[in-house]
């Protein structure tokens, strides 16, 4: 790895190392869910100013942002191309290639791929913990898309954007499907924080070259994925979609181990009805006004997961709230048809 900062070789070596063992550990778990052999490697650690990072070239980015806690404390931050991370998203799922690469990723898509970085993100804590010695925990935070000036990720390092952070430019490889770069980004703290640990030998167990219980450094600049009898890594099974009628609203699910996609956050609407109304009918509105809807009294209400209409039921009152029973799941092929009722 190119070493364009003020940190001196020894520093810089013992940074590399543990970063390339932590990927190593977050490319097996890859390799797992996906199915697919995942290897990483570093290429480069540079100095830079936020609203200047080069490191992300020209296309459009998904920002993760990583909360560290234990024997380090800090902030680190993960940035990955849209037309990535929708290929990576794919293969997770099994769907065909999104032919619109330039769309930005939905909600669902962004919290899907936010699960899949706190998978990975659980192991490199663990190769940490062993790294050090000591309890490493290293949690999510949001996924987002990011801007030209990287105002989200100044916000998330509470700095300014002329501030300088440090990016560890990263490239990857799913075997036979995909090959790229993807950025690490640490602040000046949590970086510094992490080196010192490293020199320090009375910080517990420190780095030395052989003091990994049998797990050996990878070399730089290689992209073999480093083996960790440590891990606890069980199979995810990602073989198809569930046929007509499987999942959700006949929104097809993954079979086997689905657990990475459970804890995705959807927003359900619940629509009693719509209209169209012109300007000035809506610049009279007052309190009292009544708004006639396109919908007859006693017919079933539409349940709408992220946009999408899953489902129909009856509005029921459940103690002093209101909810709904369903009578009618929509299938994802049956929604054009279904919508016109």
């Amino acid at each position: 790895m190119e070493n364009n900062t003020n940190f001196n070789k020894q520093q810089f070596d013992g940074l590399s190392d543990l970063i390339e063992m932590g990927l190593g550990s977050s490319a097996e778990i890859l390799s797992k869910l996906l199915n697919n052999e995942a290897e990483f490697g570093l290429e480069e650690l540079n100095n830079e100013q936020i609203e200047t990072l080069e490191s992300f070239g020209d296309s459009q980015g998904v920002v993760v942002g990583l909360d560290i806690s234990g024997a380090i404390n800090g902030k680190s931050a993960i940035v990955v191309q849209n037309s990535y991370v929708k290929e990576i998203l794919n293969v997770l799922m099994n769907i065909e290639e999104d032919e619109d690469e330039d769309e930005e990723l939905d909600e669902i898509s962004l919290g899907t791929f936010k699960e899949l970085i706190g998978q990975m993100a659980s192991a490199f804590s663990e190769t940490m913990t062993s790294f050090f010695g000591s309890a490493v925990k290293i949690r999510t935070d949001e996924a987002y898309d990011l801007s030209e000036d990287g105002e989200e990720i100044a916000e998330f390092f509470e700095c300014d954007k002329e501030d300088d952070v440090y990016s560890m430019v990263s490239r990857f490889t799913l075997t036979d499907i995909l090959s790229g770069n993807f950025v690490i980004l640490f602040d000046d703290e949590t970086i510094n924080h992490i080196i010192s640990r490293i020199m320090n030998p009375d910080a517990g167990n420190f780095y030395t070259p052989d003091n990994m219980s049998g797990q050996a450094a990878a070399p730089r600049n290689s992209t073999s994925v480093v083996r960790d009898s440590s891990l606890s890594v069980q199979s995810a099974s990602f073989p198809s979609f569930a046929g007509a009628g499987g999942g959700i609203g006949g929104i097809p699910l993954l079979q086997g181990n689905i657990d990475l996609l459970m804890d995705v956050p959807l927003n359900v609407t619940i629509e009693i009805g719509k209209t169209r109304k012109k300007m000035r009918d809506i610049m009279e509105f007052a309190q009292g006004t009544i708004i006639d809807l396109e919908k007859q009294a006693g017919a079933p209400v539409d349940v709408v997961v992220n946009g999408q209409l899953v489902a129909r039921g009856d509005v029921v009152v459940i103690d002093d709230n209101f909810g709904v029973r369903i009578t009618e799941i929509i299938g994802l092929g049956n929604n054009n048809q279904a919508e016109k009722k």
